[in-house]
Protein backbone atom coordinates (compact mmCIF):
# COMPACT_ATOMS: atom_id res chain seq x y z
CA UNK A 1 0.00 0.00 0.00
CA UNK A 2 1.48 3.55 -1.15
CA UNK A 3 2.06 6.23 1.35
CA UNK A 4 -0.80 9.04 0.81
CA UNK A 5 1.05 11.65 2.91
CA UNK A 6 4.43 10.91 0.60
CA UNK A 7 2.50 11.26 -2.43
CA UNK A 8 1.15 14.78 -1.09
CA UNK A 9 4.61 15.68 -0.89
CA UNK A 10 5.80 15.29 -4.13
CA UNK A 11 2.77 17.04 -5.22
CA UNK A 12 3.66 19.98 -3.20
CA UNK A 13 7.62 19.67 -4.89
CA UNK A 14 6.28 20.06 -8.32
CA UNK A 15 4.19 22.72 -7.64
CA UNK A 16 7.11 24.40 -5.97
CA UNK A 17 9.43 23.88 -9.17
CA UNK A 18 6.73 25.01 -11.27
CA UNK A 19 5.86 28.38 -9.84
CA UNK A 20 9.52 29.03 -9.48
CA UNK A 21 10.31 28.61 -13.05
CA UNK A 22 6.76 30.87 -14.02
CA UNK A 23 8.24 33.37 -11.41
CA UNK A 24 11.53 33.67 -13.41
CA UNK A 25 10.21 33.60 -16.98
CA UNK A 26 8.25 36.63 -15.65
CA UNK A 27 11.00 39.10 -15.36
CA UNK A 28 12.69 38.23 -18.63
CA UNK A 29 10.26 40.53 -20.90
CA UNK A 30 10.19 43.54 -18.14
CA UNK A 31 14.47 43.18 -18.20
CA UNK A 32 14.51 43.20 -22.32
CA UNK A 33 11.65 45.62 -22.54
CA UNK A 34 14.01 48.37 -20.25
CA UNK A 35 16.90 48.78 -22.62
CA UNK A 36 14.54 50.06 -25.37
CA UNK A 37 12.57 52.78 -23.24
CA UNK A 38 14.57 56.55 -22.55
CA UNK A 39 13.52 57.32 -18.99
CA UNK A 40 15.04 60.70 -19.20
CA UNK A 41 12.87 63.51 -18.56
CA UNK A 42 12.03 66.12 -21.13
CA UNK A 43 14.68 68.56 -20.22
CA UNK A 44 17.70 66.04 -20.28
CA UNK A 45 17.99 65.31 -16.60
CA UNK A 46 18.61 61.42 -16.16
CA UNK A 47 16.55 59.56 -13.70
CA UNK A 48 19.07 57.39 -11.68
CA UNK A 49 18.26 54.89 -8.78
CA UNK A 50 22.11 54.94 -7.63
CA UNK A 51 23.57 56.70 -4.77
CA UNK A 52 23.46 60.08 -6.17
CA UNK A 53 20.28 62.20 -5.33
CA UNK A 54 17.89 63.55 -7.84
CA UNK A 55 18.79 66.35 -10.07
CA UNK A 56 16.51 68.67 -9.62
CA UNK A 57 18.80 71.63 -11.65
CA UNK A 58 16.65 75.01 -12.20
CA UNK A 59 17.39 74.78 -16.15
CA UNK A 60 15.80 77.18 -18.74
CA UNK A 61 13.20 76.16 -20.53
CA UNK A 62 13.08 75.86 -24.45
CA UNK A 63 12.10 78.88 -26.24
CA UNK A 64 8.32 79.08 -26.33
CA UNK A 65 7.21 78.04 -29.80
CA UNK A 66 3.84 80.30 -29.87
CA UNK A 67 3.15 79.28 -33.86
CA UNK A 68 2.17 82.56 -34.35
CA UNK A 69 4.15 85.02 -36.53
CA UNK A 70 4.27 88.69 -35.13
CA UNK A 71 4.60 91.98 -37.08
CA UNK A 72 5.82 95.49 -34.90
CA UNK A 73 3.29 98.23 -36.32
CA UNK A 74 5.02 100.78 -38.01
CA UNK A 75 2.60 103.88 -38.51
CA UNK A 76 3.86 105.80 -36.06
CA UNK A 77 1.83 105.10 -33.36
CA UNK A 78 2.72 104.14 -29.94
CA UNK A 79 2.17 100.37 -29.18
CA UNK A 80 0.61 98.39 -26.14
CA UNK A 81 1.60 94.92 -25.96
CA UNK A 82 -1.05 92.69 -24.65
CA UNK A 83 -0.14 89.27 -22.84
CA UNK A 84 -1.87 86.77 -20.27
CA UNK A 85 0.03 85.58 -17.62
CA UNK A 86 -1.19 82.34 -16.26
CA UNK A 87 -1.08 81.79 -12.75
CA UNK A 88 -3.31 78.81 -12.36
CA UNK A 89 -5.01 75.75 -14.27
CA UNK A 90 -6.51 78.68 -16.37
CA UNK A 91 -6.60 76.60 -20.14
CA UNK A 92 -4.46 78.55 -22.50
CA UNK A 93 -6.79 78.71 -24.73
CA UNK A 94 -8.99 80.57 -22.42
CA UNK A 95 -5.72 83.37 -22.27
CA UNK A 96 -5.31 83.73 -25.59
CA UNK A 97 -9.10 84.45 -25.85
CA UNK A 98 -8.98 87.04 -23.34
CA UNK A 99 -5.67 88.70 -24.71
CA UNK A 100 -7.13 88.64 -28.02
CA UNK A 101 -10.84 90.45 -26.65
CA UNK A 102 -8.62 92.71 -24.81
CA UNK A 103 -6.37 93.64 -28.60
CA UNK A 104 -9.75 94.04 -30.04
CA UNK A 105 -11.39 96.59 -27.14
CA UNK A 106 -8.09 98.60 -27.71
CA UNK A 107 -8.64 98.96 -31.49
CA UNK A 108 -11.41 100.81 -30.36
CA UNK A 109 -11.77 104.31 -31.19
CA UNK A 110 -10.69 105.47 -27.29
CA UNK A 111 -7.89 104.45 -28.12
CA UNK A 112 -7.09 105.66 -31.73
CA UNK A 113 -3.77 107.00 -30.59
CA UNK A 114 -2.28 103.61 -30.27
CA UNK A 115 -1.99 100.61 -31.72
CA UNK A 116 -2.19 97.59 -29.89
CA UNK A 117 -1.21 94.24 -30.61
CA UNK A 118 -0.60 90.68 -28.89
CA UNK A 119 2.70 90.61 -26.97
CA UNK A 120 3.93 87.70 -28.71
CA UNK A 121 7.73 88.80 -28.83
CA UNK A 122 7.23 89.44 -24.56
CA UNK A 123 5.80 85.71 -24.09
CA UNK A 124 8.72 84.92 -26.12
CA UNK A 125 11.78 86.81 -23.84
CA UNK A 126 9.25 85.65 -20.76
CA UNK A 127 9.67 81.60 -21.66
CA UNK A 128 13.67 81.64 -22.23
CA UNK A 129 13.70 82.53 -18.40
CA UNK A 130 13.26 80.03 -15.57
CA UNK A 131 10.64 79.71 -13.86
CA UNK A 132 11.50 81.70 -10.57
CA UNK A 133 12.93 84.51 -12.78
CA UNK A 134 9.95 85.04 -14.88
CA UNK A 135 7.90 84.98 -12.12
CA UNK A 136 10.02 88.02 -10.50
CA UNK A 137 10.65 89.66 -13.81
CA UNK A 138 6.42 89.89 -14.44
CA UNK A 139 5.73 91.31 -11.01
CA UNK A 140 9.21 93.70 -11.89
CA UNK A 141 8.02 97.23 -13.57
CA UNK A 142 11.62 97.46 -14.47
CA UNK A 143 12.18 94.17 -15.92
CA UNK A 144 9.17 94.28 -17.89
CA UNK A 145 10.21 98.10 -19.47
CA UNK A 146 13.30 96.10 -20.39
CA UNK A 147 11.61 93.70 -22.69
CA UNK A 148 9.11 96.50 -24.07
CA UNK A 149 12.05 98.92 -24.73
CA UNK A 150 13.95 96.52 -26.33
CA UNK A 151 10.87 95.13 -28.47
CA UNK A 152 10.16 98.96 -28.82
CA UNK A 153 6.71 99.24 -27.08
CA UNK A 154 5.19 101.80 -25.21
CA UNK A 155 3.36 100.06 -22.92
CA UNK A 156 2.54 96.59 -21.97
CA UNK A 157 -0.93 95.65 -20.61
CA UNK A 158 -0.48 92.43 -17.98
CA UNK A 159 -4.07 90.26 -17.65
CA UNK A 160 -4.06 87.57 -14.90
CA UNK A 161 -7.42 85.66 -14.22
CA UNK A 162 -7.58 83.15 -11.53
CA UNK A 163 -10.18 80.34 -11.46
CA UNK A 164 -8.77 77.72 -9.81
CA UNK A 165 -11.52 77.21 -6.39
CA UNK A 166 -13.66 80.67 -7.30
CA UNK A 167 -16.93 80.25 -8.27
CA UNK A 168 -16.26 83.87 -9.59
CA UNK A 169 -13.42 84.61 -11.49
CA UNK A 170 -10.49 87.53 -10.53
CA UNK A 171 -9.03 89.18 -12.87
CA UNK A 172 -6.05 92.02 -12.56
CA UNK A 173 -4.97 94.02 -15.29
CA UNK A 174 -1.63 95.98 -15.30
CA UNK A 175 -0.34 99.20 -17.36
CA UNK A 176 3.46 98.80 -17.46
CA UNK A 177 4.59 102.84 -19.12
CA UNK A 178 7.78 101.34 -20.46
CA UNK A 179 8.76 105.04 -21.08
CA UNK A 180 9.02 105.59 -17.54
CA UNK A 181 9.49 102.21 -15.93
CA UNK A 182 6.37 102.11 -13.72
CA UNK A 183 3.29 100.07 -13.31
CA UNK A 184 1.09 103.34 -14.21
CA UNK A 185 -2.04 101.67 -13.27
CA UNK A 186 -3.86 98.37 -11.81
CA UNK A 187 -7.53 97.24 -11.68
CA UNK A 188 -8.99 94.22 -9.95
CA UNK A 189 -12.30 92.65 -10.24
CA UNK A 190 -14.38 90.13 -10.39
CA UNK A 191 -16.29 88.54 -13.54
CA UNK A 192 -18.26 85.36 -14.27
CA UNK A 193 -17.61 82.24 -15.71
CA UNK A 194 -18.65 83.42 -19.17
CA UNK A 195 -15.75 84.05 -21.62
CA UNK A 196 -18.49 86.54 -22.90
CA UNK A 197 -18.93 88.24 -19.85
CA UNK A 198 -15.01 88.05 -18.88
CA UNK A 199 -14.46 89.72 -22.31
CA UNK A 200 -17.13 92.33 -21.81
CA UNK A 201 -15.90 92.92 -18.00
CA UNK A 202 -12.18 93.44 -19.22
CA UNK A 203 -13.34 95.90 -22.46
CA UNK A 204 -15.03 98.06 -19.14
CA UNK A 205 -12.46 97.83 -17.18
CA UNK A 206 -9.80 99.18 -19.96
CA UNK A 207 -11.50 102.20 -19.65
CA UNK A 208 -10.13 103.12 -16.50
CA UNK A 209 -7.11 101.48 -16.85
CA UNK A 210 -6.50 103.79 -19.80
CA UNK A 211 -6.87 106.69 -21.24
CA UNK A 212 -6.27 108.50 -24.53
CA UNK A 213 -2.84 110.03 -23.15
CA UNK A 214 -2.23 107.04 -20.67
CA UNK A 215 -3.20 109.40 -17.79
CA UNK A 216 -5.55 109.45 -14.71
CA UNK A 217 -9.14 107.81 -15.57
CA UNK A 218 -9.96 111.49 -14.23
CA UNK A 219 -8.45 112.71 -17.50
CA UNK A 220 -10.48 110.72 -19.36
CA UNK A 221 -14.18 111.87 -17.54
CA UNK A 222 -12.99 115.17 -17.96
CA UNK A 223 -12.60 114.51 -21.74
CA UNK A 224 -16.69 114.38 -22.36
CA UNK A 225 -18.26 117.35 -23.51
CA UNK A 226 -21.49 118.73 -21.67
CA UNK A 227 -22.99 120.64 -23.90
CA UNK A 228 -24.99 123.73 -22.97
CA UNK A 229 -28.16 124.30 -23.77
CA UNK A 230 -29.80 127.42 -24.52
CA UNK A 231 -32.17 128.87 -22.01
CA UNK A 232 -35.70 128.61 -23.37
CA UNK A 233 -36.71 132.33 -24.50
CA UNK A 234 -39.83 133.36 -23.12
CA UNK A 235 -42.17 134.31 -25.70
CA UNK A 236 -41.70 130.54 -26.05
CA UNK A 237 -42.28 129.30 -22.78
CA UNK A 238 -45.17 131.29 -22.44
CA UNK A 239 -46.58 130.40 -25.57
CA UNK A 240 -46.11 126.53 -24.16
CA UNK A 241 -48.16 127.31 -21.59
CA UNK A 242 -50.86 129.16 -22.80
CA UNK A 243 -51.40 126.80 -25.76
CA UNK A 244 -51.03 123.75 -23.19
CA UNK A 245 -53.96 125.34 -21.18
CA UNK A 246 -56.08 126.14 -24.73
CA UNK A 247 -55.01 122.10 -25.08
CA UNK A 248 -56.61 120.92 -21.86
CA UNK A 249 -59.57 123.41 -22.07
CA UNK A 250 -60.33 121.47 -25.62
CA UNK A 251 -60.04 118.22 -24.20
CA UNK A 252 -62.43 119.80 -20.99
CA UNK A 253 -65.08 121.00 -23.38
CA UNK A 254 -64.76 117.78 -25.50
CA UNK A 255 -65.39 115.60 -22.63
CA UNK A 256 -68.46 117.73 -21.92
CA UNK A 257 -70.28 117.92 -25.60
CA UNK A 258 -69.32 113.46 -26.05
CA UNK A 259 -70.97 113.15 -22.34
CA UNK A 260 -73.95 115.42 -24.06
CA UNK A 261 -74.18 114.02 -27.61
CA UNK A 262 -74.49 110.55 -25.24
CA UNK A 263 -77.24 111.59 -23.49
CA UNK A 264 -79.29 112.71 -26.81
CA UNK A 265 -78.60 109.50 -28.08
CA UNK A 266 -79.93 107.52 -25.55
CA UNK A 267 -83.04 109.94 -25.31
CA UNK A 268 -83.31 108.95 -28.96
CA UNK A 269 -83.09 105.76 -28.48
CA UNK A 270 -85.49 106.05 -25.52
CA UNK A 271 -88.03 107.36 -28.08
CA UNK A 272 -87.97 104.76 -30.57
CA UNK A 273 -88.34 102.20 -27.60
CA UNK A 274 -91.28 104.11 -26.39
CA UNK A 275 -92.97 104.38 -30.20
CA UNK A 276 -92.71 100.53 -30.96
CA UNK A 277 -94.28 100.24 -27.16
CA UNK A 278 -97.21 102.51 -27.88
CA UNK A 279 -97.53 100.57 -31.58
CA UNK A 280 -97.66 97.70 -29.62
CA UNK A 281 -100.37 98.44 -27.56
CA UNK A 282 -102.51 100.38 -30.02
CA UNK A 283 -102.63 97.07 -32.17
CA UNK A 284 -102.99 94.63 -29.01
CA UNK A 285 -106.17 96.96 -28.25
CA UNK A 286 -107.85 96.59 -31.64
CA UNK A 287 -106.74 99.63 -33.14
CA UNK A 288 -109.04 101.86 -30.63
CA UNK A 289 -108.24 105.81 -31.64
CA UNK A 290 -108.92 106.79 -27.79
CA UNK A 291 -106.11 104.60 -26.75
CA UNK A 292 -103.76 105.85 -29.45
CA UNK A 293 -104.09 109.16 -28.40
CA UNK A 294 -103.51 108.38 -25.12
CA UNK A 295 -100.57 106.76 -25.46
CA UNK A 296 -99.24 109.05 -27.66
CA UNK A 297 -100.00 111.73 -25.21
CA UNK A 298 -98.02 110.30 -22.68
CA UNK A 299 -95.03 109.14 -25.25
CA UNK A 300 -92.24 110.98 -27.49
CA UNK A 301 -93.57 112.47 -30.81
CA UNK A 302 -91.72 112.22 -33.34
CA UNK A 303 -90.18 115.58 -33.91
CA UNK A 304 -88.74 115.36 -29.93
CA UNK A 305 -86.86 112.11 -31.13
CA UNK A 306 -85.94 113.75 -34.27
CA UNK A 307 -84.41 116.42 -32.82
CA UNK A 308 -82.83 114.42 -29.99
CA UNK A 309 -81.30 113.07 -32.48
CA UNK A 310 -79.61 115.53 -34.61
CA UNK A 311 -78.25 117.31 -31.50
CA UNK A 312 -76.45 114.21 -30.79
CA UNK A 313 -74.78 114.15 -33.98
CA UNK A 314 -74.36 117.47 -33.54
CA UNK A 315 -72.56 117.36 -29.88
CA UNK A 316 -70.77 114.28 -31.09
CA UNK A 317 -69.04 115.87 -34.02
CA UNK A 318 -68.07 119.42 -31.74
CA UNK A 319 -66.33 116.50 -29.34
CA UNK A 320 -64.15 115.37 -32.28
CA UNK A 321 -63.31 118.19 -32.94
CA UNK A 322 -62.31 119.73 -29.70
CA UNK A 323 -60.45 116.78 -29.00
CA UNK A 324 -58.50 116.78 -32.19
CA UNK A 325 -57.32 120.46 -31.31
CA UNK A 326 -56.57 119.51 -28.04
CA UNK A 327 -54.72 117.26 -29.05
CA UNK A 328 -52.57 119.61 -31.88
CA UNK A 329 -52.55 121.89 -29.10
CA UNK A 330 -50.78 119.46 -26.77
CA UNK A 331 -48.65 118.62 -29.34
CA UNK A 332 -47.45 121.87 -30.05
CA UNK A 333 -46.83 122.84 -26.31
CA UNK A 334 -44.54 119.79 -26.10
CA UNK A 335 -42.52 121.07 -29.13
CA UNK A 336 -42.67 124.55 -27.56
CA UNK A 337 -41.01 123.24 -23.97
CA UNK A 338 -38.76 121.17 -25.34
CA UNK A 339 -37.02 122.04 -28.94
CA UNK A 340 -34.92 124.70 -28.40
CA UNK A 341 -33.43 126.92 -31.61
CA UNK A 342 -29.48 127.12 -31.85
CA UNK A 343 -29.94 130.74 -32.01
CA UNK A 344 -30.35 133.47 -29.53
CA UNK A 345 -34.21 134.27 -30.68
CA UNK A 346 -37.17 132.75 -29.97
CA UNK A 347 -37.74 129.56 -32.33
CA UNK A 348 -41.33 130.68 -33.44
CA UNK A 349 -39.91 134.39 -33.61
CA UNK A 350 -41.67 135.81 -36.39
CA UNK A 351 -43.67 132.95 -37.20
CA UNK A 352 -47.22 131.90 -37.12
CA UNK A 353 -48.44 128.81 -35.24
CA UNK A 354 -52.95 128.14 -35.54
CA UNK A 355 -54.96 125.82 -34.76
CA UNK A 356 -58.68 126.09 -35.48
CA UNK A 357 -61.95 123.60 -35.94
CA UNK A 358 -63.42 122.77 -39.04
CA UNK A 359 -66.11 121.44 -40.50
CA UNK A 360 -66.17 120.09 -43.92
CA UNK A 361 -69.05 120.50 -46.65
CA UNK A 362 -70.16 116.97 -45.82
CA UNK A 363 -70.37 117.84 -42.15
CA UNK A 364 -67.55 116.32 -40.67
CA UNK A 365 -65.77 117.57 -38.11
CA UNK A 366 -61.78 118.43 -38.18
CA UNK A 367 -59.43 120.39 -37.01
CA UNK A 368 -56.77 122.55 -39.01
CA UNK A 369 -53.09 123.42 -37.90
CA UNK A 370 -50.43 125.47 -39.45
CA UNK A 371 -47.24 127.32 -38.86
CA UNK A 372 -46.27 130.23 -41.35
CA UNK A 373 -42.46 131.04 -42.19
Amino acid sequence: MSNPFHKSSRIKSLLSMLMLVAFSFSFTPIASAQGAFDFADDEGDEFSMGGDDFDFADEPQAPLDLGEHFVMPNNGKPVNLVIFEPVDSTPQKTLDNLTDATVDALKDEKYAEYDSVKGIPVLQKLSEMSSDDRMMCIDDAECMSNIGAEIGAANIVIGRIYTDGRERPYVTLDLIDVNNRVNKNSIYFDTQQRLRKQEQDIAGALIRLFNIDTGSIDSLLGQRVVEETNPLPTAQLVSGIVVGVVALAAVGTGIYFGLQASDYESKAKDAVAENEKIDMAVTNSGKDPKVYDDLKTAGYTQRQAKDNLDKAKDYAMLANILYASGAVAAVVSVILFLVRSDKDEDLFAGHDVYVSPAVGANGNGGVVAGFSF
